[in-house]
């Protein structure tokens, strides 16, 4: 037994050396691609924000993410672009173009740095190790080790699971394999020692479209608009084509999971001396896309109030249906300069059974012209004892797409007696 503990302790530590061995060598090999990004604040002439970023191609092009440049990208006469060289002398950054889905941008050095990371090919195996290179806490560029864990489940927008400690500061730069060859880029993180990366994929199709004239020919408010809307196009076409999944619902049939990324919660009200039912559902998704602090959108929820009573006479029981029949709350826009104010109208719909007034509002988006925040508020009005209530609310959709959806709702929900 003792000779057996010491055998697994020396293959431990070999296992461990030999990790170790090999993060010092991709350190060594790969961080001359790898600079701290910065955003200047042309007022003061500090910096507003920092990330990193490595460069792609051998004529001085660097990815990063876009909402490490996103300040720069929306006011460039407030703020400019430069890099520290690892003899910290800034270098001046120009911005080529974003995929602000994805959380990419490209930039341009006036001159190419020694080393040149291209995008890899093959995904990850699960468990594998990688490794990721960055600036972390404006500390010291630094690699960190984890291992991929598959790609995170129950998300709109792809985004890769790394196990290791990705840290503010290090958004924008490299996951390696133990290769070499870039296999996603440093996003964000999740809590301790849980990170996200862009699948690379994504970095390629970016790379890809310097070749379209027609993207490149427009504005930074254009892009941005334009993959904006052909993304939630692509969204809805597919939700609102396809089946949705229902599910009983106190004498209802309701969606359920209409997405696979979304997700859904339950609860009740069982309060003592409460004098009706009450039940509700909700459903959302986890990710949005950032535009800025003030701004982000790309989200889809709605909500399910199921109320029953047989102590509450009619007048009572409609007073609490109306007491109920109001909108969600939107937190996805904080600056006015985004989005004007909510524009509603109210109607009597008649649905699958049911009888609705619903509440219809929608507000513009200021800078991305076809693109407006969805509200809606629904109360049923011809069932005794039983109502329900829904509230619907969608971040960033066209509004052929939004009343689409509102159709497909009031024609799904049915009362099942």
């Amino acid at each position: 037994m003792r000779l057996l503990l010491i055998l697994c302790l020396l293959s431990w530590h070999t296992g461990a050396a030999a990790a170790t061995g090999r993060a010092e060598a991709l350190f060594a090999a790969n961080a001359g691609a790898v600079v701290q990004v910065r955003v200047i604040d042309r007022a003061s002439g500090d910096k507003s924000g920092i990330g990193s970023g490595f460069q792609v191609a051998p004529d001085g092009l660097l990815a990063t993410n876009f909402h490490v440049v996103a300040e720069f990208a929306h006011q460039p006469q407030r703020f400019r672009l430069e890099y520290r060289d690892r003899n910290g002398q800034s270098v001046p950054l120009e911005l080529l173009d974003v995929d602000v889905v994805h959380d990419l941008a490209l930039l341009r050095a006036p001159a190419p740095l020694a080393v040149t990371l291209a995008p890899g090919g093959a995904e990850p195996a699960h468990g594998q190790r990688l490794y990721s290179l960055g600036n972390p806490l404006d500390l010291a560029m630094s690699i960190v080790e984890g291992s991929y864990n598959g790609e995170v489940s129950g998300a709109r927008y792809r985004k890769l699971l790394f196990s290791g400690a990705l840290n503010p500061g290090m958004s924008g730069g490299p996951a390696l394999d133990e290769s070499g060859a870039v296999v996603g880029v440093n996003v964000a993180r999740g809590g301790e020692q849980i990170g996200f990366l862009v699948p690379v994929e994504f970095l390629r199709q970016l790379l890809a479209r310097r070749e379209d004239a027609r993207w490149q020919a427009l504005g930074m408010e254009e892009r941005i608009a334009e993959a904006l809307l052909a993304d939630q196009e692509q969204y809805f076409a597919g939700l609102l084509d396809g089946p949705w999944e229902t599910q009983s619902f106190g004498g209802f049939r309701v969606p359920g999971r209409i997405s696979a990324a979304l997700r859904c919660w339950g609860g009740s009200s069982d309060r003592p001396g409460l004098r009706y039912e009450h039940s509700a559902q909700e459903c959302g998704s986890q990710d949005a896309i950032y535009i800025d602090e003030t701004l982000q959108t790309g989200e889809l929820r709605y909500e399910f109030h199921r109320f029953a009573s047989r102590e509450l006479n009619t007048a009572q029981f409609y007073g609490l249906l109306a007491g109920n029949y109001r909108h969600g709350e939107h937190y996805n826009a904080s600056d006015r300069e985004h989005v004007g104010n909510f524009r509603c109208r109210e109607d009597f719909v008649r649905g699958s059974g049911i009888d609705w007034r619903v509440s219809f509002c929608a507000r513009r988006y200021q800078r991305y012209a076809g693109l407006f925040d969805l509200s809606v508020a629904m109360a049923s009005t011809d069932l005794l004892q039983r109502g329900l209530v829904v509230r619907l609310g969608v971040d960033g959709i066209s509004e052929r797409r939004a009343r689409e959806l509102l159709g497909r709702f009031i024609e799904v929900i049915e009362w099942t007696p």
